[in-house]
């Protein structure tokens, strides 16, 4: 599965009467567990970066593809979403141009 908007994600929850969980990623550890406990729960989720985070673990394309390669791997099929959380307008463009589904 690809990752999806997170307006479409949250005009879906608003419609269905649902909360949906924004998690800040810290390290590889953290985007499978995050990803393994949302398919669990048969839940959409945002998976949040912030510019240090974005630092500290290569750069917003290696967060990309690290979180679309876990997708893959671990047969993600409930919706995700890649967010940019409180980020410059540098670190949102990097993030866009790296396949982030999201921005703030």
């Amino acid at each position: 599965m690809k990752l999806v908007s997170a307006k479409e994600m949250l005009d879906d929850a608003v419609r269905g009467h649902y909360a949906v969980g924004h998690f800040n990623l810290n390290n590889m550890e953290s985007v499978r567990a995050f990803l393994l406990a949302a398919q669990e729960t048969k839940s959409p989720i945002i998976l949040g970066v912030s510019g240090g985070t974005a630092k500290y673990m290569g750069g917003y394309k290696t967060i990309a593809d690290t979180v679309k390669g876990f997708i893959d791997y671990l047969n993600i099929t409930v919706p995700v979403a890649l967010h940019v959380d409180h980020g410059t307008y540098e670190e949102a463009l990097d993030a866009i141009e790296s396949g982030f589904s999201s921005v703030m």
